[in-house]
């Protein structure tokens, strides 16, 4: 790393987290400087026109509710809630949809793989945890954060901050992390992942790996006999699963299937 650009750890290999062992050994940092990714800075730009959107959508729906999770971290206290636009490649047709601006700001940042609307509830915690891949770098955007740090704040790996209107907050998602709000009031963020540009020729490989990859957790978590394969079986599965990945995403997002 230097101070003025994104460089990639000599020695890193892409890697994919998955039960029942999810631990992460690699060079990457905890956050990052905002500097290193001004393709992001579209979306600095017009924090305040996202964040009217998405307020005036709970204005005419109502709150928002629920989670566009399959294996969503462990909450305590109140809730969190999501909506996804992409998650990996997957495009939510519906909810682009409902969000035409954040959907027209984020498909011109090509290396972007998930885009998610966050809420977090008054005086909820989302537990330690850790993500899919080191392939991808995690940002947030903050649009309503009711509360400074450190009354509303998250800790990645054995540092911790907290977020601020319009500003990006980068950080590895592959490191544990967890995040508390003790506000009395709803805090909403904008997460996006996005391949760095210096591994940006193996942007499609690592969703699709990745999407192998959650398809197994999925099964992992519903299905008791998934909790007693041995690894070389996990293995192949993960394989066959991104595999049919490679064909079905590109079918997804151009035909508008619902994500499955």
């Amino acid at each position: 790393m230097t101070d003025k650009q994104f460089t990639w750890p000599e020695g890193e290999e892409i890697v994919y987290l998955r039960p029942p062992k999810e631990e992460y050994y690699g060079k990457l940092p905890n956050f990052y400087a905002n500097e290193w990714f001004p393709e992001l800075n579209p979306l600095k730009e017009n924090w305040e026109a996202i964040r009217d959107e998405i307020l005036a959508y709970e204005k005419e729906r109502g709150a928002i509710t629920g989670m566009d999770s399959y294996s969503p971290a462990a909450v305590s206290g109140n809730d969190w809630s999501t909506i996804n636009l992409m998650s990996y490649g997957v495009l939510f047709h519906n909810n682009r949809k409902k969000f035409p601006l954040l959907a027209k700001l984020t498909d011109q940042i090509a290396n972007i793989t998930t885009v998610t609307i966050s809420v977090l509830s008054p005086h909820t915690e989302i537990k330690p945890h850790f993500g899919d891949t080191n392939g991808v770098i995690r940002a947030h955007l903050g649009l309503v954060v009711p509360d400074p740090y450190p009354t509303i704040a998250m800790k990645v790996g054995d540092e911790v901050r907290g977020w601020e209107n319009g500003e990006l907050l980068m950080f590895t998602i592959v490191q544990r992390h967890s995040v508390w709000s003790r506000s009395d009031k709803r805090r909403y963020l904008l997460i996006v992942d996005f391949v760095p540009k210096v591994i940006g020729d193996r942007q499609n490989e690592i969703c699709t790996k990745t999407l192998g990859s959650q398809t197994y957790i999925f099964l992992y978590k519903r299905i008791g006999l998934f909790k007693h394969f041995p690894e070389f079986m996990v293995r192949f599965l993960c394989f066959s699963f991104y595999i049919l990945w490679i064909f079905l995403l590109p079918i997804q997002r151009r035909i508008k299937l619902s994500p499955i």
